[in-house]
Protein backbone atom coordinates (compact mmCIF):
# COMPACT_ATOMS: atom_id res chain seq x y z
CA UNK A 1 0.00 0.00 0.00
CA UNK A 2 0.97 3.66 -0.88
CA UNK A 3 2.78 5.35 2.08
CA UNK A 4 0.86 8.64 3.38
CA UNK A 5 2.27 11.23 0.50
CA UNK A 6 4.37 8.90 -1.13
CA UNK A 7 5.18 10.07 -4.75
CA UNK A 8 4.29 7.84 -8.00
CA UNK A 9 4.99 9.38 -11.12
CA UNK A 10 3.87 12.70 -10.67
CA UNK A 11 1.06 12.28 -8.40
CA UNK A 12 0.91 11.93 -4.22
CA UNK A 13 -1.41 9.68 -2.65
CA UNK A 14 -2.66 11.49 0.81
CA UNK A 15 -3.85 10.07 3.94
CA UNK A 16 -2.58 12.00 7.13
CA UNK A 17 -4.51 14.93 7.76
CA UNK A 18 -1.89 17.06 8.64
CA UNK A 19 -0.50 16.59 5.26
CA UNK A 20 -3.88 17.60 3.70
CA UNK A 21 -4.41 20.59 5.89
CA UNK A 22 -0.68 22.00 4.46
CA UNK A 23 -2.08 21.35 0.90
CA UNK A 24 -5.31 23.17 2.03
CA UNK A 25 -2.88 26.61 2.31
CA UNK A 26 -1.41 25.52 -1.09
CA UNK A 27 -4.78 24.97 -3.49
CA UNK A 28 -5.99 28.66 -1.40
CA UNK A 29 -2.99 30.38 -3.25
CA UNK A 30 -3.29 28.27 -6.43
CA UNK A 31 -5.72 30.75 -8.02
CA UNK A 32 -8.03 27.62 -9.78
CA UNK A 33 -7.89 23.89 -8.75
CA UNK A 34 -8.98 21.12 -10.81
CA UNK A 35 -11.04 19.05 -9.14
CA UNK A 36 -12.69 14.93 -9.60
CA UNK A 37 -14.34 12.23 -7.26
CA UNK A 38 -14.79 8.34 -7.88
CA UNK A 39 -17.63 7.02 -5.76
CA UNK A 40 -19.75 3.93 -6.31
CA UNK A 41 -23.68 4.12 -5.54
CA UNK A 42 -25.34 0.61 -6.81
CA UNK A 43 -25.52 -0.25 -2.83
CA UNK A 44 -26.78 3.09 -1.57
CA UNK A 45 -28.83 5.36 -1.56
CA UNK A 46 -26.24 8.11 -1.32
CA UNK A 47 -23.14 7.67 -3.18
CA UNK A 48 -20.13 6.42 -1.37
CA UNK A 49 -17.17 8.42 -2.00
CA UNK A 50 -13.92 6.54 -2.67
CA UNK A 51 -11.15 9.17 -3.58
CA UNK A 52 -11.00 12.67 -4.61
CA UNK A 53 -8.21 13.83 -7.13
CA UNK A 54 -7.19 17.42 -7.25
CA UNK A 55 -4.74 18.91 -9.58
CA UNK A 56 -3.03 22.19 -9.50
CA UNK A 57 0.14 23.89 -10.50
CA UNK A 58 1.06 20.96 -12.27
CA UNK A 59 0.97 18.64 -9.46
CA UNK A 60 -1.56 15.99 -8.93
CA UNK A 61 -3.39 14.42 -5.29
CA UNK A 62 -5.07 11.95 -4.67
CA UNK A 63 -6.89 11.77 -1.27
CA UNK A 64 -7.69 9.20 0.41
CA UNK A 65 -11.63 9.50 2.17
CA UNK A 66 -11.28 6.65 4.11
CA UNK A 67 -8.84 8.08 6.16
CA UNK A 68 -9.25 11.77 6.29
CA UNK A 69 -11.86 14.72 7.11
CA UNK A 70 -12.63 16.22 4.02
CA UNK A 71 -14.25 19.23 5.58
CA UNK A 72 -10.48 20.33 6.08
CA UNK A 73 -11.67 21.76 2.10
CA UNK A 74 -14.12 24.00 3.41
CA UNK A 75 -11.72 26.82 3.46
CA UNK A 76 -10.60 26.28 0.11
CA UNK A 77 -14.03 26.07 -1.22
CA UNK A 78 -14.46 29.46 0.86
CA UNK A 79 -11.78 31.40 -0.89
CA UNK A 80 -11.65 32.95 -4.19
CA UNK A 81 -9.89 29.85 -6.38
CA UNK A 82 -11.90 28.37 -9.20
CA UNK A 83 -12.86 24.58 -9.02
CA UNK A 84 -12.64 23.13 -12.99
CA UNK A 85 -14.48 20.08 -13.24
CA UNK A 86 -15.59 17.92 -15.84
CA UNK A 87 -19.41 16.64 -15.81
CA UNK A 88 -19.05 18.19 -12.06
CA UNK A 89 -23.16 17.61 -11.46
CA UNK A 90 -22.05 14.38 -9.09
CA UNK A 91 -19.64 15.65 -8.03
CA UNK A 92 -21.11 18.77 -6.57
CA UNK A 93 -23.63 16.71 -5.00
CA UNK A 94 -21.17 14.57 -3.03
CA UNK A 95 -18.83 17.15 -2.41
CA UNK A 96 -22.17 19.33 -0.60
CA UNK A 97 -22.57 16.18 2.12
CA UNK A 98 -18.92 15.39 2.79
CA UNK A 99 -17.16 18.82 2.74
CA UNK A 100 -20.57 20.79 4.01
CA UNK A 101 -20.26 23.46 1.51
CA UNK A 102 -19.58 24.34 -2.10
CA UNK A 103 -16.60 26.27 -4.33
CA UNK A 104 -17.90 29.88 -4.68
CA UNK A 105 -17.07 29.54 -8.08
CA UNK A 106 -16.77 26.41 -10.76
CA UNK A 107 -16.02 25.91 -14.36
CA UNK A 108 -17.39 22.35 -15.69
CA UNK A 109 -15.36 21.67 -19.31
CA UNK A 110 -18.06 19.59 -20.29
CA UNK A 111 -20.31 22.08 -20.54
CA UNK A 112 -18.62 24.43 -21.44
CA UNK A 113 -17.80 22.36 -24.54
CA UNK A 114 -21.07 21.97 -25.31
CA UNK A 115 -20.94 25.89 -26.69
CA UNK A 116 -18.06 24.55 -29.22
CA UNK A 117 -19.62 22.33 -31.04
CA UNK A 118 -19.50 18.99 -28.67
CA UNK A 119 -22.24 17.75 -27.53
CA UNK A 120 -22.18 16.13 -24.05
CA UNK A 121 -18.65 15.05 -24.60
CA UNK A 122 -16.07 12.69 -22.45
CA UNK A 123 -12.99 14.18 -20.86
CA UNK A 124 -10.95 11.32 -22.73
CA UNK A 125 -12.58 12.59 -26.49
CA UNK A 126 -12.23 16.65 -25.33
CA UNK A 127 -8.53 15.66 -24.02
CA UNK A 128 -8.05 14.10 -27.41
CA UNK A 129 -9.38 16.56 -29.83
CA UNK A 130 -8.02 19.80 -28.23
CA UNK A 131 -4.73 18.69 -26.26
CA UNK A 132 -3.68 15.78 -28.68
CA UNK A 133 -3.47 13.91 -25.17
CA UNK A 134 -4.73 10.26 -24.59
CA UNK A 135 -5.87 9.65 -21.61
CA UNK A 136 -5.06 5.72 -19.96
CA UNK A 137 -8.61 3.47 -20.36
CA UNK A 138 -10.33 3.01 -16.58
CA UNK A 139 -12.57 -0.19 -16.28
CA UNK A 140 -15.73 0.93 -15.73
CA UNK A 141 -16.26 -2.24 -13.25
CA UNK A 142 -13.14 -1.53 -11.01
CA UNK A 143 -13.75 -1.20 -7.19
CA UNK A 144 -12.36 2.38 -6.27
CA UNK A 145 -13.53 1.46 -2.06
CA UNK A 146 -10.97 -1.51 -2.08
CA UNK A 147 -7.24 -0.38 -0.56
CA UNK A 148 -4.54 -0.80 -1.93
CA UNK A 149 -5.59 0.73 -5.03
CA UNK A 150 -3.51 -0.24 -8.18
CA UNK A 151 -0.99 2.08 -9.84
CA UNK A 152 -3.09 1.25 -13.00
CA UNK A 153 -5.71 2.56 -10.89
CA UNK A 154 -3.90 5.87 -9.47
CA UNK A 155 -2.78 6.23 -13.21
CA UNK A 156 -6.30 6.68 -14.27
CA UNK A 157 -7.58 8.40 -11.77
CA UNK A 158 -4.08 11.41 -11.88
CA UNK A 159 -5.09 11.45 -15.73
CA UNK A 160 -8.95 12.91 -15.01
CA UNK A 161 -6.99 16.07 -13.35
CA UNK A 162 -3.63 16.69 -14.72
CA UNK A 163 -4.37 17.94 -18.00
CA UNK A 164 -7.67 19.83 -17.13
CA UNK A 165 -6.66 22.94 -16.22
CA UNK A 166 -4.97 23.24 -19.65
CA UNK A 167 -8.30 21.67 -21.25
CA UNK A 168 -10.09 24.58 -19.88
CA UNK A 169 -7.30 27.11 -21.29
CA UNK A 170 -8.47 26.21 -24.54
CA UNK A 171 -11.97 25.74 -24.09
CA UNK A 172 -11.62 29.51 -22.83
CA UNK A 173 -9.84 30.78 -25.91
CA UNK A 174 -12.33 28.82 -28.40
CA UNK A 175 -14.99 30.65 -26.32
CA UNK A 176 -13.70 34.00 -26.38
CA UNK A 177 -13.07 33.89 -30.23
CA UNK A 178 -16.63 32.66 -30.97
CA UNK A 179 -18.37 35.37 -28.34
CA UNK A 180 -19.52 32.69 -25.77
CA UNK A 181 -17.26 33.07 -22.99
CA UNK A 182 -19.89 34.71 -20.78
CA UNK A 183 -22.52 31.99 -21.66
CA UNK A 184 -20.03 28.93 -20.66
CA UNK A 185 -19.37 30.61 -17.21
CA UNK A 186 -23.05 31.67 -16.94
CA UNK A 187 -24.06 28.14 -17.15
CA UNK A 188 -21.50 26.60 -14.65
CA UNK A 189 -22.76 29.11 -12.58
CA UNK A 190 -26.22 27.86 -12.72
CA UNK A 191 -24.84 24.60 -12.48
CA UNK A 192 -23.11 25.50 -9.22
CA UNK A 193 -26.43 27.34 -7.84
CA UNK A 194 -28.80 24.18 -8.82
CA UNK A 195 -30.69 22.92 -5.91
CA UNK A 196 -28.68 20.16 -4.68
CA UNK A 197 -32.04 18.01 -3.23
CA UNK A 198 -32.52 16.72 -6.77
CA UNK A 199 -36.34 15.86 -8.38
CA UNK A 200 -38.53 16.98 -6.33
CA UNK A 201 -40.17 14.17 -4.45
CA UNK A 202 -43.84 14.45 -5.47
CA UNK A 203 -42.48 14.11 -8.91
CA UNK A 204 -40.03 11.40 -8.81
CA UNK A 205 -43.42 9.10 -9.95
CA UNK A 206 -42.76 10.81 -13.60
CA UNK A 207 -39.65 8.90 -13.73
CA UNK A 208 -41.50 5.31 -13.80
CA UNK A 209 -42.30 5.02 -17.38
CA UNK A 210 -44.81 2.27 -16.52
CA UNK A 211 -47.23 4.79 -14.63
CA UNK A 212 -46.83 7.53 -18.13
CA UNK A 213 -50.78 5.59 -18.86
CA UNK A 214 -52.30 5.68 -15.32
CA UNK A 215 -55.60 7.82 -14.87
CA UNK A 216 -57.58 9.17 -12.22
CA UNK A 217 -56.49 7.98 -8.46
CA UNK A 218 -54.04 5.39 -9.69
CA UNK A 219 -52.01 8.30 -10.48
CA UNK A 220 -52.37 10.21 -7.02
CA UNK A 221 -51.44 6.20 -5.67
CA UNK A 222 -48.28 6.41 -7.48
CA UNK A 223 -47.22 9.82 -6.36
CA UNK A 224 -47.92 8.53 -2.98
CA UNK A 225 -46.19 5.61 -3.61
CA UNK A 226 -43.10 6.73 -5.03
CA UNK A 227 -42.80 9.55 -2.46
CA UNK A 228 -42.69 6.96 0.41
CA UNK A 229 -40.26 4.84 -1.51
CA UNK A 230 -37.96 7.54 -2.14
CA UNK A 231 -38.15 8.50 2.11
CA UNK A 232 -37.48 4.83 3.24
CA UNK A 233 -34.48 4.39 0.68
CA UNK A 234 -33.21 7.23 2.06
CA UNK A 235 -33.81 6.71 5.18
CA UNK A 236 -31.98 2.99 5.36
CA UNK A 237 -29.59 4.31 2.59
CA UNK A 238 -30.15 1.68 -0.06
CA UNK A 239 -31.42 2.19 -3.41
CA UNK A 240 -35.05 2.76 -4.22
CA UNK A 241 -35.28 -0.67 -6.18
CA UNK A 242 -34.60 -2.12 -2.76
CA UNK A 243 -37.43 -0.82 -1.30
CA UNK A 244 -39.70 -1.18 -3.97
CA UNK A 245 -38.93 -1.19 -7.85
CA UNK A 246 -41.03 0.60 -10.84
CA UNK A 247 -42.84 -1.79 -11.85
CA UNK A 248 -44.35 -2.66 -8.58
CA UNK A 249 -45.11 0.70 -7.89
CA UNK A 250 -47.17 0.80 -11.51
CA UNK A 251 -48.82 -2.56 -10.83
CA UNK A 252 -50.26 -1.43 -6.99
CA UNK A 253 -51.05 1.93 -8.77
CA UNK A 254 -53.16 0.28 -11.47
CA UNK A 255 -54.43 -2.37 -9.22
CA UNK A 256 -55.13 -0.54 -6.03
CA UNK A 257 -55.12 -3.60 -3.60
CA UNK A 258 -57.31 -3.01 -0.03
CA UNK A 259 -55.64 -6.18 1.74
CA UNK A 260 -52.31 -8.43 2.27
CA UNK A 261 -53.08 -11.09 0.48
CA UNK A 262 -54.09 -8.98 -2.49
CA UNK A 263 -51.00 -7.08 -2.52
CA UNK A 264 -48.93 -10.11 -2.36
CA UNK A 265 -50.16 -11.86 -5.00
CA UNK A 266 -49.75 -9.10 -7.72
CA UNK A 267 -47.03 -9.07 -10.51
CA UNK A 268 -43.42 -7.86 -9.26
CA UNK A 269 -44.26 -7.78 -6.10
CA UNK A 270 -41.72 -9.93 -4.44
CA UNK A 271 -42.34 -11.40 -0.87
CA UNK A 272 -38.87 -9.54 0.25
CA UNK A 273 -40.29 -6.16 -0.10
CA UNK A 274 -43.52 -6.91 1.81
CA UNK A 275 -41.50 -7.94 5.04
CA UNK A 276 -41.43 -6.71 8.84
CA UNK A 277 -44.34 -4.65 7.92
CA UNK A 278 -43.67 -2.64 5.18
CA UNK A 279 -46.46 -4.44 3.59
CA UNK A 280 -49.01 -2.66 5.88
CA UNK A 281 -47.19 0.59 5.02
CA UNK A 282 -47.85 -0.47 0.93
CA UNK A 283 -51.37 -0.52 2.13
CA UNK A 284 -51.87 2.61 4.48
CA UNK A 285 -49.85 4.68 1.63
CA UNK A 286 -51.97 3.01 -1.44
CA UNK A 287 -55.11 4.51 0.74
CA UNK A 288 -53.40 7.85 1.27
CA UNK A 289 -53.00 8.08 -2.25
CA UNK A 290 -56.48 7.44 -3.06
CA UNK A 291 -57.66 10.35 -1.04
CA UNK A 292 -55.45 12.79 -2.30
CA UNK A 293 -57.17 16.31 -2.98
CA UNK A 294 -56.86 16.86 -6.51
CA UNK A 295 -54.34 19.85 -6.09
CA UNK A 296 -51.82 17.88 -4.50
CA UNK A 297 -51.47 15.91 -7.82
CA UNK A 298 -48.24 16.37 -9.48
CA UNK A 299 -48.25 16.35 -12.87
CA UNK A 300 -45.62 16.87 -16.12
CA UNK A 301 -45.38 20.47 -17.31
CA UNK A 302 -46.09 19.34 -20.71
CA UNK A 303 -49.27 18.14 -19.75
CA UNK A 304 -50.19 21.24 -17.44
CA UNK A 305 -49.94 23.43 -21.18
CA UNK A 306 -52.22 25.06 -23.00
CA UNK A 307 -53.89 23.06 -25.72
CA UNK A 308 -53.13 25.79 -27.92
CA UNK A 309 -49.29 25.86 -27.45
CA UNK A 310 -48.62 22.37 -27.98
CA UNK A 311 -48.37 22.93 -31.56
CA UNK A 312 -46.43 26.20 -30.97
CA UNK A 313 -44.29 23.84 -29.06
CA UNK A 314 -43.70 21.55 -31.26
CA UNK A 315 -42.50 23.96 -33.86
CA UNK A 316 -39.60 26.01 -31.73
CA UNK A 317 -38.43 22.51 -30.48
CA UNK A 318 -37.71 21.64 -34.36
CA UNK A 319 -36.67 25.35 -35.09
CA UNK A 320 -34.31 25.30 -32.15
CA UNK A 321 -32.78 22.09 -32.85
CA UNK A 322 -31.88 23.52 -36.28
CA UNK A 323 -30.89 26.67 -34.78
CA UNK A 324 -28.52 24.69 -32.36
CA UNK A 325 -26.35 23.19 -35.69
CA UNK A 326 -25.94 26.19 -37.42
CA UNK A 327 -24.69 27.68 -33.98
CA UNK A 328 -22.66 24.63 -33.01
CA UNK A 329 -24.03 24.24 -29.95
CA UNK A 330 -25.53 21.18 -27.96
CA UNK A 331 -29.18 21.49 -28.72
CA UNK A 332 -30.03 20.15 -25.43
CA UNK A 333 -27.63 22.72 -23.85
CA UNK A 334 -29.41 25.40 -25.78
CA UNK A 335 -33.34 24.64 -24.94
CA UNK A 336 -35.00 21.32 -23.82
CA UNK A 337 -38.66 20.80 -25.34
CA UNK A 338 -39.33 21.12 -20.86
CA UNK A 339 -37.60 24.62 -21.70
CA UNK A 340 -40.03 25.78 -23.97
CA UNK A 341 -43.18 24.23 -22.66
CA UNK A 342 -42.36 25.97 -19.03
CA UNK A 343 -40.96 29.25 -21.59
CA UNK A 344 -44.35 29.26 -23.37
CA UNK A 345 -46.69 28.80 -19.88
CA UNK A 346 -44.82 31.63 -18.68
CA UNK A 347 -42.77 29.89 -15.87
CA UNK A 348 -40.24 32.51 -14.40
CA UNK A 349 -37.70 29.35 -13.00
CA UNK A 350 -37.85 28.36 -17.32
CA UNK A 351 -33.79 28.81 -18.52
CA UNK A 352 -35.30 30.33 -21.16
CA UNK A 353 -36.75 33.17 -18.89
CA UNK A 354 -33.67 35.01 -18.28
CA UNK A 355 -29.68 34.69 -19.55
CA UNK A 356 -28.10 34.24 -22.55
CA UNK A 357 -30.70 31.77 -23.75
CA UNK A 358 -32.93 34.32 -23.64
CA UNK A 359 -31.28 36.88 -25.59
CA UNK A 360 -30.92 33.92 -28.25
CA UNK A 361 -34.38 32.62 -28.06
CA UNK A 362 -36.53 34.61 -26.01
CA UNK A 363 -38.09 36.78 -28.48
CA UNK A 364 -37.79 34.68 -31.77
CA UNK A 365 -40.08 31.48 -29.83
CA UNK A 366 -42.46 34.80 -28.69
CA UNK A 367 -42.89 36.64 -31.69
CA UNK A 368 -43.37 32.67 -33.29
CA UNK A 369 -46.08 32.43 -30.37
CA UNK A 370 -47.65 35.89 -31.29
CA UNK A 371 -47.90 35.01 -34.73
CA UNK A 372 -45.44 37.71 -36.27
CA UNK A 373 -42.59 34.91 -37.37
CA UNK A 374 -43.51 31.47 -39.35
CA UNK A 375 -41.42 28.53 -39.57
CA UNK A 376 -40.03 27.96 -43.34
CA UNK A 377 -37.55 25.84 -45.48
CA UNK A 378 -34.91 27.78 -47.20
CA UNK A 379 -33.06 26.72 -50.04
CA UNK A 380 -30.88 24.82 -48.51
CA UNK A 381 -33.64 22.78 -46.87
CA UNK A 382 -33.04 24.00 -43.56
CA UNK A 383 -35.50 25.59 -41.17
CA UNK A 384 -35.43 29.34 -40.56
CA UNK A 385 -37.95 31.63 -38.78
CA UNK A 386 -38.87 34.33 -41.66
CA UNK A 387 -41.42 37.27 -40.68
CA UNK A 388 -45.05 36.44 -41.90
CA UNK A 389 -46.40 37.37 -45.45
CA UNK A 390 -49.90 36.76 -43.59
CA UNK A 391 -50.89 35.85 -46.71
CA UNK A 392 -53.26 32.23 -46.02
CA UNK A 393 -52.86 28.83 -48.16
CA UNK A 394 -56.14 27.27 -48.95
CA UNK A 395 -55.78 23.96 -50.39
Amino acid sequence: MLNSSEEVQGWTWIDNQSRLEDLTEEFGKAGEIALDTEFHREKTYYPKLALVQIGWDDKVALLDPFALDLTALSSVFSGPVTVVLHAGTQDLEILSRIVGNLPQSIFDTQLAAGFVGFSNPSLALLSERLLGIAIPKGDRLTDWTKRPLSEGQLRYAASDVANLLSLKSEIEDQLAAMGRLEWAWDESKVLLNKDRRGTPIERTWWKIKECRHLKGESRKVAQALAVWRELRAARLDVPVRYVLSDLSIAVISQELPKTVDALSVLRGVEHRFLAQGVDREILETVSRGRSMPDKELCVPVIEESDKRLKPIAGMAVTWVSQLAQSLKIDPLLLATRSDIVGFLNGDKDSRLAAGWRNEVLGDPITRLTNGELALAVNANGELELEKRSYVRYDL
